[in-house]
């Protein structure tokens, strides 16, 4: 909390010498050329007159605007509603060898599905044009991601287990009212928190079909809570406080999460970003949690870089001692432009990325013997990533395939982990 204190008055007094910067005005349209005046008739025998050289460059055709924005609200001029969809589906291969039993071989087995990954549906927009804003999005394949088994009998009384979704509310994710200021924007909703920028920034955006494994399992999870942000054109801050329960839940206990995101951008197309994240009050409690991250992206020409290192601190059970972990990934992409033709034309971007998580760095951990306890136990995970974008419309339309080779070090326990994933996106 002391963390937080000191980063808040320190931002407070950088925010009061900054001005937020009003976007460009657009450019007018380029006239069109006045109307050529009629010349008189040609006599009979004279040849015709050379053709005048055509222009060097002619003026390009202005693209046609097409309307995004549907009008609203017959109280407040200049509203507006505007829609959005994001589509991802996905073919995933994973590959798998289990240690067989005392003297017996190993056993390969593999799974493969087709899925839908992604359907989130949105809408942004404002009441009260640059004061009140918001924005809602729900994903209804999202239901499918918590599942309660049950236990029933067939008509030959023969036992059958049923899985069905724990609830249709879980398709909610964002929805927040913002109100506008120069120096601050107020949230009261729902949304991410600020833990990396692979799990904060859109799903639409990441550089493969699935986050990096340790910025999807600390990182981009929803709260209810209210924040505070403002974005300057030389850094960004981000203040938010939440109930801690995760995701659609109202709170059943007076314990709060507090966060504080700062970003720079030194020059352009790189943020460099620092997070903490900290529970407050009732800290023996179980749900306890502590964050703290570090992120670094550079985009510049067709090269991209991106890095990010994330600790946590955990209490699993009331009064039990934390648990600390770390992980961290580094990412690398270049982009090959203009590659095919016609409708198939467009951008190719190779991506490497190596990541690694260590649930418990005290102590080493065997996959066989631990409680699911500390994320469901795992031992310490590498992951080898390659990938491949093809980008027809940028992100509105992309193809993305990834390999991911998981391994662990307790290798002769929990063996390697082989997965494929191909996936389509459209996006607006």
């Amino acid at each position: 909390m002391q963390r937080l204190l000191i980063s808040f008055l320190s931002l407070t007094a950088l925010a009061s010498v900054v001005h937020a910067q009003p976007a460009p005005d657009a450019q007018p349209p380029a006239s069109s050329d006045p109307p050529t005046a009629p010349t008189a008739a040609t006599p009979p025998g004279t040849p015709p007159p050379a053709e005048e050289a055509a222009p060097a460059s002619a003026p390009a055709k202005p693209a046609e605007d097409m309307p995004r924005k549907i009008a609203v609200a017959k109280d407040s001029p200049g509203a507006f509603f505007t829609p959005g969809l994001l589509l991802q589906s996905q073919f995933v291969y994973d590959g798998q060898t289990k240690a067989g039993a005392a003297g017996a071989a190993d056993v390969s087995f593999s799974t493969t599905t087709f899925k839908l990954r992604r359907l989130e549906i949105s809408a942004s927009g404002e009441l009260i044009p640059r004061f009140v804003k918001y924005r809602f999005m729900f994903d209804p394949s999202r239901v499918r991601d918590t599942l309660n088994t049950a236990n029933a009998v067939d008509a030959a009384g023969n036992p059958v287990p049923v899985r069905t979704p724990a609830s249709a509310l879980s398709t909610a994710q964002d929805f927040y009212i913002t109100f506008q200021s120069d120096f601050a924007d107020v949230s009261f909703g729902q949304f991410k928190n600020p833990i990396s920028w692979d799990g904060f920034n859109s799903a639409a955006k990441i550089l493969m079909p699935e986050r990096a494994f340790v910025a999807n399992l600390l990182g981009g999870q929803r709260d209810l809570g209210v924040r505070v942000e403002k974005t300057f054109p030389m850094f960004a801050y981000w203040i938010g406080v939440f109930n801690g329960a995760g995701q659609n839940n109202f709170d059943n206990n007076n314990q709060k999460d507090g966060a504080l995101r700062l970003e720079v951008y030194p020059v352009p197309g790189m943020t460099i970003a620092g997070m903490t994240y900290d529970s407050i009050g009732y800290r023996t409690r179980a749900g306890t949690k502590d964050r703290w991250e570090g992120d670094f992206r550079y985009e510049t020409g067709p090269f991209l870089i991106q890095a990010e290192l994330i600790r946590n601190h955990d209490i699993f059970k009331d009064g039990a001692t934390a648990i600390s972990g770390q992980g961290a990934y580094a990412a690398l992409a270049y982009k090959l432009k203009d590659l095919g033709s016609g409708n198939w034309k467009g951008d190719l971007q190779p991506v490497v990325r190596v990541g690694f998580y260590d649930p418990d760095v005290d102590n080493d951990l065997d996959p066989t013997k631990v409680a699911a306890s500390n994320f469901g136990g795992n031992d310490e995970r590498m992951d080898y990533e390659v990938g491949l974008n093809y980008y027809l419309r940028n992100h509105e339309v992309k193809l993305q395939a990834s390999f991911d080779r998981e391994q662990f070090d307790q290798s002769d326990v929990k063996k390697p982990i082989n997965e494929f994933i191909f996936e389509a996106q459209v996006w607006f």
